[in-house]
């Protein structure tokens, strides 16, 4: 059976004496952020399936555990290594790094490759999120959870063109009731009416998971165009990533509100669901109220809206829907690759969700470990 990095620390401080320095069991001298992955490690390992701590049955010759292989691609999102060519180097070039990830001889770079086509199509590993937050905040009453998404970049074939996903113009229609001749209004339902019936599992398969065109205007009224697929994250107000979901960059934000809110409610207890005005929108209103908890969505500005704006205290308390946006932007700046080679909606998922693991398992020591640490010191 393969350890975990707890109980590798843990036998070795039942040989050596209780304050023992993890310096004395490495080669080389451990640097700050090894250290700090070694910290990850120990808080993300307690949830990983079981299958990582055992070899899988096969015949001929024995096969690799899967458990270095999961710590190597969380050391990828951790150092920010671009590609797995460059996690081999690293691997063979630093000893501490591959006595961390558990490799007596680094594997050979198809290995590495099949491995992650096998932890990608693994729904017992994707579903490590789910039970790191269940663990650390199942308990605890949340006040908000901050909605947003971010453009995630990758080298692949797109299914749409670029001149598809233009924001669309106001359509004229002349006053007054239609002709006769004319056509009756499609009534057919909206995405976001349909998902309100919906589960979970339908509200997501509704959604276009393919690499596409995308296309979204910031806050200064500037249109931005990107090829890839889109990360759609849930936080709390410490910055802890509670739920995510990937879809095309064609999907627009409002259509992942729903079966976040879905998969959020599973995880934790939580007051308040706070977006921007992409998320404007009645189904995604009342399907949070038929929840028992309180929306606060900005404005959209849409003619002729009669509803009375922000109140102060709203105004002051829909502020903290920021912390959304400082853990896209950590994300993006210290945890997922610059350029994803990949190419598929599951590996990519899984290269995401490493870093917003490895974003989760940082703020939990931040905010959870480290003061119960201190408060019992």
């Amino acid at each position: 059976m393969m350890k975990s990095i707890t109980d590798i620390l843990g036998g070795i401080q039942t040989l050596l004496d209780i304050d023992f320095n993890p310096h004395d069991v490495f080669e080389e001298y451990l640097t700050k952020e090894q250290r700090a992955f070694l910290a990850t490690l120990r808080v993300i390992e307690d949830t990983l399936p079981s299958e990582a701590y055992y070899p899988r049955a096969r015949t001929g010759r024995p096969a690799y555990y899967m458990l270095p292989f999961v710590r190597s691609f969380l050391a990828q999102s951790f150092f920010r290594i671009p590609t797995m060519e460059n996690v081999r180097k690293q691997l063979r070039a630093n000893p501490n790094l591959r006595k961390i990830c558990g490799f007596s001889n680094v594997p050979s770079l198809p290995i590495f490759s099949r491995r992650l086509t096998e932890l990608a199509g693994d729904t017992a590993f994707s579903e490590a999120l789910g039970k790191l937050i269940k663990e650390y905040l199942g308990k605890r009453i949340t006040c908000n959870i901050l909605r947003d998404s971010t453009a995630i970049t990758v080298r692949e074939t797109p299914c749409n063109k670029k001149s598809e996903v233009r924001l669309p113009e106001k359509a004229k229609r002349k006053r007054g009731r239609p002709r006769k001749e004319e056509k009756p209004l499609d009534k057919t339902p909206t995405v976001l009416e349909q998902q309100t019936t919906m589960t979970f599992e339908q509200a997501v398969k509704i959604l276009s998971r393919d690499c596409a065109w995308g296309c979204k205007k910031n806050s200064q009224g500037n249109v931005s165009y990107w090829k890839g697929y889109k990360l759609h994250l849930d936080v709390i107000d410490a910055g802890i990533p509670v739920s995510m979901l990937v879809t095309g960059a064609n999907v627009h934000d409002s259509q992942a509100a729903i079966p976040l809110e879905m998969m959020t409610e599973t995880r934790v207890t939580h007051l308040y669901s706070l977006m921007d005005s992409a998320y404007d929108a009645e189904p995604i209103r009342s399907f949070i109220v038929a929840r028992e908890q309180i929306p606060i969505i900005d404005r959209n500005a849409r003619r002729k809206d009669s509803r009375p704006p922000f109140c102060p205290a709203t105004m002051q308390h829909y502020k903290a829907r920021s912390t959304v946006e400082r853990a896209n932007a950590h994300l993006k700046d210290w945890l997922i690759p610059s350029q994803i080679h990949v190419k598929g909606i599951e590996k990519v998922s899984f290269i995401l969700g490493c870093g917003v693991v490895c974003l989760a398992a940082i703020k939990i020591l931040q905010y959870i470990v480290a003061p119960a640490l201190l408060k019992s010191a």
